[in-house]
């Protein structure tokens, strides 16, 4: 008989889905194209270099873009575009960002004016969506939520998830990289086909040469 309770940490007998990590989606707003707000730049000290690539703060939950000056006039940026390859991750039409590097009398602020939207899975992404009920029960509404960062995957972060983690199955034999509940990276050696993984664990970052081969147990 199944031993499910009313609390997450209760012991279970029986998942009541399992989800391939290639059917899961993660929707990773990349930045496409940008304006220019505040040119910034002193053309006297630390002026602005056209054509050179700069690394920006963080905005709205926003990260990882870097910006090329495309245009420069009196050290200040004029046209603004993003650095191939690097739109960053969960950015917002609107978002302003700083680029860093130069500037010394003001910095050049660039505002988000489009958007790409990913809606694929990828190392490091957290493992959502989450079923929001079963069978009309409430399930994961007032469970916990995690943030973490990943040095492994295609999307280091930082990540929130929707509620707890979920247990593997691996379907092939394998080392898998994850991330705890905890924030820990830990790699399980030698997990052999056809074995559960009894952790909770909020993403997968490394292991499985095709997503099929684990199923997210919830």
């Amino acid at each position: 008989m199944s031993t499910i309770g009313t609390t997450l940490k209760e012991p279970r007998v029986f998942a009541h889905d399992a989800i391939a990590l290639s059917a899961l989606t993660y929707p990773i707003n990349t930045i496409a194209t940008l304006t220019v707000v505040s040119g910034g730049g002193n053309s006297g000290t630390d002026p602005y270099v056209a054509a050179q690539i700069y690394d920006t703060g963080t905005a709205n939950g926003g990260s990882g873009a870097r910006v090329t000056a495309t245009t420069v006039v009196g050290g200040a940026v004029t046209v603004a575009s993003i650095a191939a390859g690097n739109g960053g991750i969960n950015y917002q039409v609107g978002d302003q960002l700083t680029l860093t590097g130069g500037g010394t009398i003001s910095d050049c602020v660039v505002q988000v004016a489009s958007i790409t939207a990913s809606t694929s899975w990828a190392f490091g992404d957290p493992i959502i969506p989450m079923p929001d009920n079963f069978n009309t029960v409430p399930y994961w509404n007032e469970k916990s939520s995690y943030t973490y960062t990943t040095s492994l995957g295609g999307n280091p972060g930082p990540h929130k998830t929707p509620g707890p983690g979920a247990a593997l199955y691996v379907g092939v034999a394998m080392d898998i990289t994850v991330i705890n509940e905890a924030g820990t990276e830990v790699e399980y050696k030698g997990v052999n086909a056809g074995s559960f993984l009894p952790v909770s664990v909020l993403s997968v970052i490394a292991g499985p040469a095709d997503l099929d081969d684990v199923l997210v147990l919830f």
